[in-house]
């Protein structure tokens, strides 16, 4: 067995794992609707910054969620990884299926971004950001959208992009000044 091979075989039995082994009532409710609550989320956060003056904040996450977007949707395309739904019969899924391809998974990619922006401004809630980010993750594989490998990639880039995003903000003038 090659060594992706066996990687393979672990992300496929995580994935099952989750998605069969762990379900629960409350997180057949809950889960299902973070697909859109992710947006609404981070969105209304964004919304919260900018009325309350942090207007800098707002830019960088809404502009880091938007770069976000730009790198991650050609990825998909060009690493065109199926979904779990597609390739294991049994899989529960309880979302629509997802039009794209698999990895990395954006609602955690997002969602780790606007952590990882917010969490530098506001270091008191980086454990929550962090932790509703992590739920979000878990929750793709939960519904039978994300192999546990696209959740991690998602998670990783997202940190990564958002690092960036804070590092480039130095040469950016038009996050200079609060507006």
């Amino acid at each position: 067995m090659s060594f992706l091979t066996y990687i393979e075989s672990i992300d496929h039995s995580t994935f099952l794992y989750i998605n069969h082994n762990i379900t629960n009532p409350v997180f057949d409710i809950v889960f299902p609707d973070l697909r859109l609550l992710t947006y609404v989320f981070w969105t209304l956060l964004i919304a919260y910054f900018w009325f309350k003056k942090e207007r800098k904040l707002a830019l960088l996450m809404a502009f880091g969620i938007i770069a976000g977007a730009i790198f991650t949707y050609p990825l998909k395309l060009i690493i065109d990884r199926t979904r779990p739904y597609e390739l294991i019969a049994s899989t529960r899924l309880l979302t629509p299926p997802e039009s794209d391809p698999s990895f990395p998974s954006g609602h955690t990619e997002l969602s780790f971004i606007a952590a990882t922006i917010a969490s530098r401004f506001h270091p008191e809630y980086g454990k929550y950001l962090y932790a509703f980010s992590f739920i979000v993750g878990l929750s793709r594989i939960y519904v039978g959208v994300h192999f546990p490998a696209d959740v991690i990639g998602g998670m990783i880039i997202g940190i990564l992009i958002g690092k960036i995003i804070l590092l480039a903000q130095k040469n950016i003038k038009i996050f200079e000044k609060e507006a």
